[in-house]
């Protein structure tokens, strides 16, 4: 020992502490580091940002402290005085310090002869080193090496019931504490016995499917995706996540969580949980392909192509729409540059997946009438989808490119001007007749006979030609058509009597013709060239606010509309100048503003070029012509407003005129007559006549119901026996309710319409050989021989009502009947005045004019007897040919009558603010439309049978 070395017995010494001390330092520097693993973990698990930090920084700091401790440690080692201080002093204190003063001598003395030999103080360094007792040292070791035992048994018992209580909380903030972007690296299961089902949106009407959990499948978009499942631990807050949107998972009262996700674009589902801002998965995915609701597909037969409407002007539209789910609405669209206008042609029921349909467009639609550019016509459709919301589907287009303004009124009239050519030509084709003697009598009757039907048919031609969408209607078709009866009664003259007399006769009856049509067709060329200026002043107002556009710097929106409106300006003045005197008159005018707008446009002096159009419009609203002739002035004399010029040769388009508003006012007076009488019938009946069968009219009342009670009830398929015989139970109930409130004329119409029904469910039941339908015939056969009865009973009522109130109200049905006879007169007097001359009506009219005045005769007798019913029909009889008469004398003559030549109502009446009367007006519409759309001599049955539907 004493030959040793310090710095050997030194490190002997080292390794005797460490031997003692080292293992148990590291074990407890080992559960430290646990320890503190565990708490990170724990901290990190909260999941905020903030949590996550203090445990990121918590675990370098426990590291970098346990690096710190090993670097210290090593540089201790090779400290000799703090080796001796922490070892020998610690055992015995005195010779620590003499063993440290022994350490300083040995290093003066190698450095300072003065202080002495090195030898010397080396020696007394060993001897020092030899006296320190290494039982003692091994024993203070020991007790160093218990306390850190102690510290590391301590920790690692924490750390030990920490991850004993719950180990997985852990991993789960170890995996928290590693996530990036919000998401853990390692997947952890949270689910168990998963089940997983699909519920297809409720518009679908589909049944729940149930999915094999994790396997990838197709499903509707906005489908519901449930997941059911045992949570594995508790306390977890669990999501159900495509990595973008999280949905919570909540308790389905059986111990287990259910989440709902709505499906929208293609996902992958997994469970997960979340802690704080971080997600950690459960690596089962489920992936879903979402199939999208697709808009509605539209064919137009035809399309796409392009249509000249002078070419067509009825444009049939037929379409088929399908739809993967289910259809909306169909619609109609018309588009004229940034004019759209739709029309609602279906509303499918029943999410049907099909429809088919037909429109006609004509060439008088009124959209077609109020643009001049080319339009765009569509099918489009939209679907039933509420998930993303309706999509429109359309079809190809079809281009329909409208006329020049005017250039339907101008090929009309043209056509009609050849037929004013046919009948010159009949009239000097007579004159250079010679007067037929007895030998070539029949010979010239023959001739006679030819010439005439070749103009006729001239004439014929041109009544019965459509000209793209305007066709010869109203004044001058039914001029047209007079004269040419006139022409044929002048002709049959002649035949009876082959004679210079009669000869003449028929060439003063052809000059009569030929003048007449002369007159009447240029007043529909003056009526025409009106409306057409009117029309072009409203595109000369668009040039106008083009022109104003482009003053204020627009040059893109005004540069294009100035274009079209002078394109269309100068077509349609070409066209204007087509008709007649006025009409060239009035086209001059167009082309001389024209002229003025394009030097103001070529200098770019916009200001001048909006003054010209507006000049131009306001100077095309006054249609008159620029100077009189006969003394008339015009209007750039300032004189008013006037027609045609009245010296013309012949009256007959007033004439043909003033027939037409008399007639308009006798069937508004005769109606009006009719309505008088109604009401006369009314005041006359009394409550108490009615009150007196109420009892009884209660007891057929339900007598009626009981005869309908087995029949089926409405929601059968349509055209069905079951379905007819649910529409006679309806109308056989609203007989019994209209008895029960006294109203027994409507009580007999719903039995009358009633009874059809059933004996149609009869019909329908016997011809089928199905079961139900069967049934329901012999059902309504039953019911049918019921309700004859009660019918019956109803009808003999209503006709003692009647017939009582005709009684009392005689006195007025006697004022009424002289009324009628003098509208019986004045229709006489107007048919006599249309048998002759230039305002002669065609023969049809006439017929029904002579018809109506002999029912209001008949009229007049049953009301002068004081038969208020029978007067009333008769009246009713009447009212229709009047109507039907009035039928083929209206009509549109084309443009020309749409501003020009109607008259306001002199008298109106200005309903009351509390009047409106929605469900009357929407009656009023349909009985008109019914009633007007039909044939003439059904009008007032199908009238009748709209009343019986409304109520």
């Amino acid at each position: 020992m004493d030959n040793e070395a310090p710095a050997l017995s030194i490190a002997r010494l080292r390794s005797i502490w460490d031997a003692e001390v080292g293992p148990s330092a590291r074990r407890a520097l080992t559960a430290a580091a646990i320890a503190g693993l565990f708490v990170a973990a724990h901290v990190a698990r909260v999941g905020s940002p903030l949590a996550r930090a203090l445990a990121g920084a918590g675990l370098a700091l426990l590291l970098a402290a346990i690096v710190a401790r090993a670097i210290v440690a090593r540089r201790r080692r090779g400290d000799a005085r703090r080796t001796v201080r922490e070892i020998i002093g610690r055992t015995d204190d005195a010779l620590g310090a003499a063993t440290l003063r022994a350490l300083a001598l040995v290093d003066r003395a190698a450095s300072d002869d003065r202080v002495g030999s090195p030898e010397l103080a080396g020696l007394h360094l060993r001897r020092l080193l030899g006296r320190a007792s290494h039982p003692r040292i091994a024993a203070r070791a020991r007790q160093a090496a218990a306390r850190w035992a102690t510290a590391g048994l301590a920790l690692g018992a924490a750390a030990l019931a920490a991850a004993a209580i719950e180990p997985a909380r852990v991993v789960e903030g170890l995996d928290v504490l590693a996530a990036r972007g919000g998401e853990a690296p390692l997947d952890l299961p949270w689910l168990e016995d998963i089940e997983m089902t699909a519920t297809p949106p409720e518009y679908l009407h589909a049944d729940t499917e149930v999915l094999l959990p994790f396997a990838t499948t197709m499903q509707p978009r906005g489908t519901v995706i449930t997941m059911r499942g045992r949570p594995i631990r508790g306390g977890r807050a669990l999501v159900l996540t495509d990595g973008a949107a999280d949905v919570p998972f909540v308790d389905d009262g059986k111990g287990g969580v259910i989440a709902r996700w709505t499906l929208g674009d293609s996902t992958t589902l997994q469970a997960a949980a979340r802690f704080g801002q971080v997600r950690v998965r459960q690596a089962d995915a489920q992936r879903v392909v979402s199939i999208p609701d697709d808009a509605p597909r539209v064919t137009l037969e035809g399309a796409p192509r392009t249509v000249k409407l002078l070419d067509e002007p009825s444009i049939p539209l037929r379409y088929e729409v399908t739809d993967d789910h289910g259809l909306r609405e169909v619609d109609l669209v018309l588009r004229a540059g940034p004019r759209e206008e739709r029309r609602v042609l279906s509303r499918p029921a029943g999410d049907a997946k099909v429809d088919r349909g037909g429109y006609e467009l004509r060439a008088r639609d009124p959209f077609f009438r109020r643009t001049y550019v080319p339009v765009e016509v569509r099918i489009e459709a939209r679907d039933n989808d509420p998930i993303e919301g309706p999509k429109w589907g359309r079809s190809e287009a079809i281009l329909v490119v409208p006329p020049q303004v005017g250039e339907p009124e101008a090929r009309r009239y043209a056509a009609l001007v050849k037929a004013r050519d046919a009948l010159t030509d009949l009239l000097a084709d007579r004159i250079g007749q010679k007067a037929p003697d007895g030998t070539g009598a029949a010979a010239h009757a023959a001739h006679e006979a030819e010439a005439q039907a070749a103009a006729k048919a001239v004439v014929e031609r041109a009544l019965d030609a459509d000209y793209g969408g305007v066709r010869v209607r109203g004044r001058i078709a039914s001029l047209a058509r007079g004269q040419l009866a006139r022409l044929d009664e002048a002709l049959a003259a002649e035949k009876r009597s082959t004679t210079r007399a009669a000869h003449q006769k028929l060439l003063d009856e052809t000059e009569g013709v030929l003048l007449a049509f002369d007159a009447g067709l240029r007043g529909l060329a003056y009526r025409d060239a009106q409306a057409v200026a009117r029309r072009l002043a409203d595109v000369a107002d668009e040039a106008a606010a083009a022109a104003e556009l482009l003053g204020n710097g627009d040059r893109s929106g005004g540069e294009v509309r100035l274009e079209a409106a002078v394109t269309v300006l100068g077509g349609g003045g070409a066209e204007l100048r087509k008709l007649g005197d006025l009409g060239l008159d009035l086209g001059e005018i167009v082309a001389n503003d024209l002229r003025r707008i394009a030097r103001a446009r070529g200098a770019a002096d916009w200001v001048h070029t909006e003054l010209a159009a507006r000049d131009l419009a306001a100077r095309l609203r006054r249609p008159e012509p620029s100077f009189g002739g006969g003394g008339r002035g015009g209007v750039e004399s300032g004189a008013p407003r006037g027609g045609p010029d009245p010296e013309d040769a012949s009256s007959a388009d007033e004439s043909v005129a003033q027939s037409a508003r008399d007639l308009e006012e006798l069937a508004r007076d005769h109606a009006a007559e009719m309505n008088a009488v109604a009401e006369e019938l009314e005041r006359a009946s009394r409550p108490e006549d009615i009150a007196a069968l109420r009892e009884e009219a209660k007891r057929h009342a339900e007598a009626i119901r009981e005869a309908v009670r087995d029949l089926p009830q409405p929601g059968a398929a349509p055209g069905s026996a079951e379905s007819a015989a649910a529409a006679g139970r309806e109308q056989a109930e609203a007989m019994a309710g209209a008895l029960e409130q006294g109203r027994p004329e409507d009580a007999v119409e719903s039995g009358q319409g009633a009874m059809r029904s059933l004996g149609e469910a009869r019909r329908l039941g016997s011809q089928s050989g199905f079961f139900p339908e069967e049934r329901a015939g012999r059902e309504a056969a039953e019911a049918q021989r019921a309700l004859a009865e009660e019918l019956a009973w109803a009808e003999e009522a209503l006709r003692k009502l009647r017939q009582a109130a005709s009684e009392r109200a005689r006195e007025g049905l006697g004022r009424s009947s002289q009324r009628e006879g003098s509208l019986a007169d004045r229709a006489r007097d107007l048919r006599k005045r249309g048998e002759r001359g230039d305002g002669r009506m065609p023969e049809e009219v006439l017929e029904r004019l002579d018809e109506a005045e002999q029912a209001m005769r008949e009229a007049q007798r049953a009301l002068a007897e004081g038969d208020g019913e029978e007067g009333s029909d008769r009246q009713r009889d009447a009212q229709r040919l009047l109507e039907m008469s009035r039928s083929d004398d209206q009509g549109q003559e084309g443009d020309g009558d749409v501003d020009g030549d109607r008259s306001m109502a002199r008298k109106a009446d200005i309903p009351d603010k509390d009047k409106h009367k929605g469900p009357e007006e929407f009656r009023r519409r349909v009985l008109e439309g019914l009633g007007g759309a039909s044939e003439p001599r059904l009008r007032e049955a199908i009238k009748r049978y709209a009343e019986g539907l409304l109520k």
